[in-house]
């Protein structure tokens, strides 16, 4: 009996390990979300189906071309199911440059079980516009892949998001370029995306040459002002002339004898 059980318990240990390695998911360099939509949006405007499309804007292409969707607030994300837990250790994420954008991995799904992965960096150094951000992360086995929960001016995009077991080479990967509008530039007469550090220095600059300007007006006129003051002030005073007597210029005869 005793043998009978441990020849049975070696069979049903042997099966398990057989499923296990049968179900292992191979490791490869595809994108695992390659044209995949969301398990989940919160606040995103726009064809979500354009993150995983596989198609990007030039670098340096506006922060809001069509080939984008915007996340309304901070707290704006996309998550997709992989359909099984799968290795991470490579994200591709093309976005707005200043900002920055989390990557958060869970196992089962479940809110409080979303971990960060990597928190992609605002690039803005490297220019305005869409900028593509691809980087290495520790391995991490996760089911559920989210990326958003945005911060920097308030005003968030993303052109396209991917997620690899093994970084392919090259790395970043090719993709299919869109031809969009390229972003505003300091020097550009396109109206500058709200929020942005050229808007408000445009607007100071503004306000600073109005002050030169009236400070110039008045360090220009007020000499003439003082000087017709003064001209006034030094001529001689004009004598009233004297009133002639009263009844005329020939006042009748007098009756006194004159001395």
């Amino acid at each position: 009996m005793k043998t009978l059980l441990a020849s049975l318990m070696a069979s049903i240990l042997a099966g398990a390990a057989f499923a296990s390695t049968a179900a292992a998911a191979p490791c490869g360099t595809e994108n695992l979300i390659a044209g995949k939509k969301p398990s989940a949006t919160q606040a995103v405007k726009g064809d979500v189906a354009q993150v995983t499309d596989g198609t990007v804007g030039p670098e340096g292409a506006a922060w809001d071309a069509p080939v984008t969707v915007t996340l309304e607030n901070a707290n704006s994300s996309i998550t997709y199911d992989l359909g099984e837990a799968r290795e991470i250790s490579a994200v591709v994420l093309q976005a707005d440059a200043n900002d920055t954008y989390k990557v958060m991995g869970s196992v089962d799904g479940s809110p409080a079980s979303y971990k960060l992965i990597v928190e992609l960096a605002n690039v803005v150094t490297t220019g305005h516009g869409l900028r593509t951000r691809a980087t290495a992360v520790p391995p991490t086995t996760v089911r559920y892949l989210r990326v958003g929960e945005a911060n920097g001016d308030n005003y968030f995009s993303i052109s396209e998001f991917g997620a690899y077991c093994k970084a392919p080479t090259p790395f970043p990967p090719g993709m299919k370029i869109v031809d969009v509008p390229p972003a505003a530039t300091p020097d550009s007469q396109a109206p500058v995306k709200p929020g942005s550090d050229t808007g408000r220095w445009a607007l100071l600059l503004t306000a600073v040459a109005l002050a030169l300007a009236w400070l110039a007006y008045k360090t220009i006129t007020r000499p003439a002002v003082d000087a017709s003051k003064s001209a006034e002030a030094s001529a001689p005073p004009v004598e009233k002339p004297a009133e002639p007597p009263a009844g005329g210029e020939n006042p009748p005869p007098s009756d006194k004898p004159s001395t």
